[in-house]
């Protein structure tokens, strides 16, 4: 592939920058929060919702689909879906495609640690915790991932096959997963608020990146 390809510079310009981008947004939310109190015991609002939620008294099926969802919405899951699906593509001569959908997986699953990192926010601690949970609280890597990855697919799905059901299984997951990690008490609500904004920038900035347009311009400027 020729380096001084123009388009395929531009799309590399967009995946940075949006990456950056994305992370500032993670960072400016996380600080504005620390200013406004002390966010690690979260705030007083965040303990009476969570409180709230675990207050509900949900039958055994719903509890166990709140507790399996969220396997949907992690990259442990998808990384192995994305996997094979860009292998499939790149078989079939859709090496542009398949790179998208990597490079949505690769950033979700990438900027999530940083930030876990770089704040160590502690979890909640309010009832014994359930489910899947690690290293710090913020931001809540299913939020980033359930936005960015599944509407990445919904929206490859849509332009490939002209399907519009993907869109509703994105929705359908997304808030189950969102709900899911509060009431499994492993996440504050600003966890998940912040990682469904991360999650919204980066899908937004992936796909103007990878705008059917721009894979086309790569396409003709690479040559058969």
């Amino acid at each position: 592939m020729p380096p001084t390809n123009p388009a395929r510079r531009r799309i590399a310009t967009w995946c940075v920058g949006g990456y950056c981008l994305t992370l500032a947004v993670g960072i400016a939310f996380a600080l504005a929060l620390a200013q406004a109190g002390n966010w690690l015991d979260g705030f007083a609002w965040e303990h009476d919702l969570l409180n709230a939620i675990n207050a509900l008294q949900l039958s055994p099926a719903l509890d166990w689909m709140l507790l399996v969802l969220p396997w949907f919405g992690t990259s442990i899951t998808l990384i192995p879906i994305i996997a094979t699906a860009a292998i499939v593509l790149v078989r079939r001569g859709r090496s542009m495609l398949a790179v998208h959908l990597v490079v949505v997986q690769i950033g979700a699953f990438t900027m999530n640690p940083l930030l876990k990192a770089f704040f160590d926010r502690p979890r909640p601690g309010l009832w014994e915790m359930r489910g899947q949970f690690a290293w710090a609280s913020y931001p809540s890597g299913h939020a980033i991932a359930s936005v960015a990855v599944l509407f990445t697919m919904a929206i490859v799905l849509h332009r490939e096959r002209g399907w519009r059901w993907p869109f509703g299984v994105a929705t359908v997951l997304l808030v189950l997963t969102a709900y899911s990690r509060l009431y499994l008490g492993v996440h504050w609500p600003t966890d998940v608020i912040g990682g469904l904004m991360m999650g919204l920038v980066w899908l937004i900035v992936t796909l103007i990146a990878f705008r059917p347009d721009a894979s086309a311009t790569v396409r003709e400027l690479d040559g058969p």
